[in-house]
């Protein structure tokens, strides 16, 4: 990284630390320092004898979160219907699950991810079908449309996401990491207060609107960015940023980034409106990863050049896709990032390839079990590689 890149995030880090006091962590998250090392060796792309594996416990809502979603009926979400006690009791029971698992990575707690935070809080209904959920559209006309970014302090759905990381803190007690919610980026959260269709066609019958809208939804995600970092407890061991298949080591706060939506627009379009906007969330905080779909391969030699993005995660995608093409992007990210892969488990497909292929140095292989002993297999499966 560039010397004036490392003083902006040790200002940013800085502050961050500062704006309010917090707790260092009382219990070590990892007491095996060859852990420690291996996860230092992913992020500087050092020597490895092999790469960072983990597997995730459940992947749809209801099967990561049980007691929550018995909790929630199918239908409109309001901020009142997003309980904490019988969310942390999922989180508690995950924690468990995870240390008898005991890979490369730890149970991360963050914000229930499957509430599209940023979306609700620009407006958009929520709903949901018991295994996901979903904004709806909430601008019918840019020309009339309320144009104020909203306030943290007032906004039901942001005070919802703190409350609930503020809650995973105390829960913890230093047991498992912290971290920021899944947030969509600016294009995401654009695509929903659109809608899809109608979303892409604004960039180009009303650019001027869309520019405005962007740099709002910019603005607040690093907002709603900032906020929850503030609520992580220091820790001498580092953090851990992101859930599920997005999940990595820093040794200062991090955070996760995306943008699904950019599949919908044109690589012109997104670099004239979005890649700007990224980049400049970037270099607000000290860590970040990006969050990649294969519906968007084009992208990749853009995202790579992008200084403030310290580890980049493309997905080998469940449904059909270019396999070869996502090969061929997993090899340009790592040439110039670390690599993050998630995908569906295929141990005889794709990651018995990737094992085979590809350098160990700069690579996390990262998949989905639906409960714990499909996980176990999942660990076993992989200590059984050469």
């Amino acid at each position: 990284m560039h010397m004036q890149q490392l003083s902006h995030r040790a200002r940013v880090l800085k502050a961050l630390n500062h704006q309010e006091p917090d707790k260092e962590v009382g219990v070590g998250i990892y007491s095996e320092p060859q852990r420690m090392e291996r996860h230092r060796a992913f992020l500087d792309k050092g020597p490895a004898d092999r790469p960072l594996v983990g597997c995730n416990i459940g992947f749809f809502m209801h099967e990561a979160f049980p007691n929550f979603v018995k909790r929630l009926p199918p239908g409109p979400v309001t901020p009142d219907m997003i309980l904490a006690e019988p969310f942390l009791e999922d989180c508690e029971r995950l924690y468990q699950a995870y240390r008898q698992l005991d890979d490369d990575y730890p149970f991360i707690a963050a914000a229930f991810i499957y509430v599209p935070w940023t979306e609700a809080i620009m407006g958009c209904p929520i709903a949901t079908s018991g295994t996901t959920m979903w904004a709806e559209p909430c601008v019918n006309d840019w020309g009339t449309w309320r144009w104020k970014k909203p306030s943290l302090d007032s906004n039901p759905w942001a005070q919802k996401l703190l409350e609930l990381m503020q809650a995973l803190v105390e829960h913890s007690k230093g047991r498992y990491p912290v971290a920021p919610t899944l947030m969509r980026g600016p294009a995401d959260m654009l695509s929903a207060m659109r809608g899809a269709s109608r979303f892409a066609m604004d960039f180009l019958d009303c650019p001027d609107a869309m520019r405005r809208a962007a740099a709002l939804c910019s603005e607040l995600w690093i907002d709603l960015g900032k906020a929850q970092l503030r609520l992580v407890p220091r820790s001498e061991q580092g953090y851990f940023a992101g859930a599920h298949g997005l999940r990595f080591w820093a040794p200062d706060k991090s955070i996760w980034l995306q943008e699904d939506a950019m599949a919908l627009l044109s690589p012109r379009l997104f670099r004239e409106f979005i890649l700007p906007l990224d980049d400049a969330i970037s270099q607000e905080f000290p860590y970040v990863g990006f969050h990649l779909h294969g519906s968007a391969l084009w992208a990749v030699g853009d995202l790579v050049k992008v200084p403030g993005l310290d580890v980049i995660e493309l997905n080998m995608e469940a449904a059909r896709c270019d396999v070869e093409a996502t090969f061929k992007g997993w090899r340009k990210i790592q040439e110039n990032k670390p690599l993050v892969i998630w995908g569906p488990y295929d141990l005889e497909g794709w990651i018995n390839r990737v094992w085979r292929e590809f350098p160990a140095q700069g690579l996390s292989i990262q998949t989905t079990a639906a409960d714990l002993v499909g996980a176990l297999e999942v660990k076993a499966a992989f200590a059984s590689m050469p």
